[in-house]
């Protein structure tokens, strides 16, 4: 390999051969001496045929006593594994029989520094309130929220700028800045604080290299606090624009938030209540953002942030999810014709595309203006993920959704849709071990626990499946997903009224809660009702459960794809005649 050419990209790996780091995303992946040595030597001639010859050359020289032909297969298997590739179907590594092997994905180099490289990154940690009033803490997150959504679509394919939930994981940190550039891998921090004295408002900011720990730039803005949520908005935008110069020149100004400061007090609180955990702010999210709207009919960013939650309404089934796509879509169209320059409205049509039309080539485009606009913003990456997995695009699927992760590497959606992904093309090994790394973040975490015990029974590990899901159910006994996940488990391993009273636990919940008939119908699946499972999805398709077009590529839905009531459900998705792709290769 070029030795100018340090790193070598493919798919959603990275390799280093300076560090002989192989990294996934944001995960380093464990590759002992032997099989990295194959694995340089063949990206050194992609596509070439790499002679077990010149292999045994290259790892065992004259003088060194193995036995070679057994060596050599154990060191490519665990290659394969370290890839997650498959000797029968090989997205990587490919046996040409009785001459050797080669590399047959599509690589990209880079150098670190140089041009073509990736860009640096950027976190903004939460900035610290100063004041002796402790309600004054959400001026200073709303500020933090403010700078990075301001400085997403200033730096696009300039400076990649880290999301709000591995921003806000270090609010009160004493870590050292290279301690958290190393967690986050990112190049440099902006860190300050906020501080109201009076009629006075103090605003500090500082630009930090994380690697050398040393101040780029730092600013002070004061300000009268009268109207201090505009006054927050003005400093975001004049940090932001002379942040970006000290790291992008000549960069055009970015235009400023609204100055209404009522509505954009509401804005600025839906924002703090959003950035909590899963869709524990989601309520009160939205009644600020309700409230922002009706004050201000023209604040296009707030729309755009209404659509957005909507669409949490419907995914965490907080509302009947067809009503909730539809608002979804009316905030997110009024947002663009006021300003069609924002990326969250965009991720919102064709969120509300791929769930309510299931227009695809519709959502997709969505998708890519959003990104093009704001190449920082995690949702849409991560959303796209979700739509190429469902039309079994997996490399392109893996590499949105590790994307997501690298501009938010501890949110604990865009690692467990990472988990997803990799379960949903057969890459189960892979799929469990970023299930436990999400659960290393949050062992409570509803989403993950079910993934993590969909990939144990997918594994064929019965037991580990059932005790991950029996203590998700036990920590959150009234939660139906939880519930019909953990019933579906039951039933194949033979514990068909245990799964019964399972179900019945869930459907009793119906009364005070909206209860997915599409997770019912994977406990119908389990129990080998097929009737009851098939209503269950004919009414995820009168509701536009968000979740339903998971149907394709599910693998616990195999039972059923023979009834030919299966390719008519696959039609209303317009997923025609499409396989599940999550069966084991």
């Amino acid at each position: 390999m070029d030795k100018d050419i340090p790193v070598v990209r493919f798919a959603s790996f990275e390799l280093d051969c300076r560090s002989r780091e192989l990294r996934e995303g944001t995960r380093r992946v464990r590759l002992q001496d032997q099989p990295f040595e194959i694995l340089r030597l063949m990206l050194d001639r992609p596509g070439d045929v790499v002679t077990r010859d010149e292999l045994r050359q290259r790892l065992w020289p004259d003088g060194t006593f193995v036995d070679f032909e057994h060596s050599l297969n154990a060191a490519i298997k665990r290659l394969r594994a370290a890839l997650g590739d498959e000797a029968d179907q090989p997205r990587f590594v490919e046996t040409v029989p009785r001459r050797g092997y080669r590399f047959i994905a599509r690589l990209e180099h880079g150098v670190a520094g140089a041009s073509g490289a990736a860009p640096p990154r950027l976190v903004v940690l939460p900035f610290a309130n100063l004041s002796d009033d402790s309600n004054q803490e959400y001026f200073a997150d709303g500020l933090t929220e403010e700078l990075i959504a301001q400085l997403g679509p200033l730096c696009r394919g300039k400076v990649g700028v880290i999301a709000r939930w591995s921003s806000m994981v270090f609010k009160g940190s004493l870590q050292r800045a290279r301690e958290i550039g190393e967690a986050l891998r990112v190049d440099y921090l902006l860190e300050g604080s906020a501080r109201r004295d009076g009629p006075r408002m103090r605003i500090t900011a500082r630009l930090v290299e994380a690697s050398s720990e040393s101040d780029v730039w730092s600013e002070t803005y004061e300000r009268k606090a009268g109207d201090w949520l505009a006054v927050q908005a003005d400093v975001a935008g004049r940090v932001a624009r002379s942040l970006i110069k000290e790291l992008v020149p000549d960069v055009p100004r970015v235009r400023t938030a609204e100055e209404q400061p009522a509505a954009y007090q509401a804005y600025l609180r839906g924002r703090y209540h959003w950035a909590k955990p899963g869709d524990v702010g989601l309520p009160d999210a939205l009644r600020n953002f309700e409230e922002a709207v009706r004050m201000a009919p023209d604040f296009a960013a707030a729309y755009g942030a209404l659509g957005r939650v909507k669409v949490g309404s419907a995914e965490y089934y907080h509302a009947l999810p067809r009503v909730a796509l539809v608002a979804a879509r009316a905030a997110a169209t009024r947002a663009l014709e006021i300003d069609t320059t924002v990326s969250e409205a965009h991720a919102v049509l064709g969120d509300t595309q791929r769930m309510l039309d299931m227009d695809w080539a519709g959502a997709e485009a969505a998708y890519v203006q959003a990104l093009a606009l704001n190449p920082s913003s995690e949702n849409a990456s991560r959303s796209y993920g979700v739509l190429l997995t469902l039309r079994s695009r997996p490399e392109e699927a893996v590499w949105q959704v590790d994307h997501a992760c690298e501009l938010d590497p501890l949110c604990l959606v865009a690692n467990t849709t990472a988990a997803w992904a990799r379960y949903a093309t057969g890459r189960i090994d892979a799929a469990i071990s970023r299930c436990r790394h999400t659960l290393d973040l949050d062992p409570k975490f509803g989403p993950a626990l079910r993934m993590l015990g969909a990939a144990y029974l997918r594994d064929g590990q019965m037991a580990a499946a059932r005790k991950v899901l029996e203590a998700a159910v036990a920590a959150d006994p009234d939660d139906p997903l939880r519930l019909a996940w953990l019933a579906h488990v039951k039933a194949v391993s033979g514990a068909g009224d245990e799964a019964l009273d399972l179900v019945e636990r869930a459907r009793a919940l119906e009364s005070v809660r909206y209860v997915a008939p599409y997770h019912l119908a994977l406990a119908y699946v389990g129990l080998g009702d097929r009737d009851e499972a098939f209503a269950c999805l004919d009414r995820a398709w009168l509701d536009r459960d968000p979740a339903l077009a998971g149907v394709v590529i599910e693998p616990l839905f195999d039972p059923i794809r023979d009834d030919p009531r299966y390719p008519e459900l696959l039609a209303r998705l317009n997923l025609g005649q499409q396989s599940a792709v999550g069966s084991r290769q």
